[in-house]
């Protein structure tokens, strides 16, 4: 079972599937439905963001993301739970920049898990 953060506008689940069982329509059906669910209005992105949870993406307790930014290095982006302290990410934060070629970094707040 693979470990995933689904969230929409601050609010967060974390949920365990297997990737290699579910389907494309199937993920998409999780993100509208958990978009549904914690209050999308008509207009807003149809579809929440779904981030898989790496056992060896987290650094001082936090869980982050990464992608190739160019070739001067990658984009980095924290996943800050509702438990997660300031000295915590500010250490994370600190360790990325020390051991990885960063070009931005960004963090992805989640005030309340559900």
């Amino acid at each position: 079972m693979d470990k995933y953060l689904i969230h929409y506008n601050g609010v967060g689940r974390l949920i365990e599937l297997s990737t290699r069982e579910t389907t494309s329509e199937q993920f998409g059906e999780m993100q509208r439905s958990f978009a549904d669910e914690v209050g999308r209005k008509e207009r807003d992105w149809p579809y929440a963001d779904m981030v898989r949870l790496y056992p060896d993406q987290i650094k001082e307790g936090v869980f982050y993301s990464w992608g190739l930014a160019g070739p001067g290095g990658a984009w980095f982006d924290f996943l800050v739970l509702p438990d997660t302290t300031q000295d915590q990410l500010a250490k994370a934060e600190a360790n990325i920049k020390r051991d990885q070629d960063v070009v931005s970094m960004s963090v992805t707040r989640i005030t309340k898990l559900i």
